[in-house]
């Protein structure tokens, strides 16, 4: 019988992500392997190697959480701006986190549309393909106006998406509570667009 793992997968991709993010891809395995107090050997036995430790740490999740709340649709018994802010406090936090690494993951070269390749359907077309359904039967439960959901989508998610990525790109770091409030400024600004006109 093996001796037991004494660090987690989880572990390691933890550390993994957090080296990657603060030095790049060039950071080196044995940083990681130190942070852990492991080898390398160890890292490359669980992962294989250097690239396949990188992708494993920083590739977004196939679905994450927050999606099965969005394939659920929306409750007619809780206000729907409400339902939008608790989404929209979701995507801001998941893409503060996701930017920066599929930033890391473009500057390494590795092909993205590839990678994408791996997933049963790429996530970010499931994001968008699952909160179009979402607003789409909202505006078909009377919760909202009638508009095109694709759009209010969209909308939706490239807020998060560009105000994440400016932040990155700009070294702009909010606090959650900035955030926060950044996330319901958007919900604001969508509500008003698809509000039903008794609500307006």
């Amino acid at each position: 019988m093996g001796r037991p793992r004494t660090v987690s997968d989880e572990a390691i991709l933890d550390a993994a992500r957090a080296v990657f993010l603060e030095h790049g891809p060039s950071a080196s395995t044995q940083s990681i392997a130190d942070r852990l107090s492991l080898s390398q050997a160890a890292l490359f036995k669980r992962f294989g190697t250097k690239q396949d430790l990188m992708i494993a740490a920083l590739m977004p999740p196939a679905q994450p959480a927050f999606m099965g709340i969005v394939e659920q649709g929306p409750s007619a018994d809780v206000p729907f701006e409400q339902q939008l802010r608790s989404l929209a406090h979701g995507y801001v936090v998941f893409f503060r986190a996701m930017v920066p690494c599929v930033m890391v993951l473009k500057s390494s070269g590795l092909d993205m549309e590839e990678l994408l390749k791996s997933y049963d359907e790429p996530p970010p077309v499931m994001a968008r393909r699952l909160l179009t359904g979402y607003f789409k039967q909202a505006m078909d439960m009377g919760l909202a106006r009638r508009a095109d959901p694709l759009a209010a989508a969209t909308a939706f998610l490239g807020a998060f998406h560009m105000h994440s990525f400016m932040s990155h790109v700009t070294d702009q770091v909010m606090t959650d509570d900035e955030l926060l409030a950044f996330s319901d400024a958007v919900v604001d600004v969508v509500w008003h667009g698809i509000a039903p006109r008794s609500a307006q």
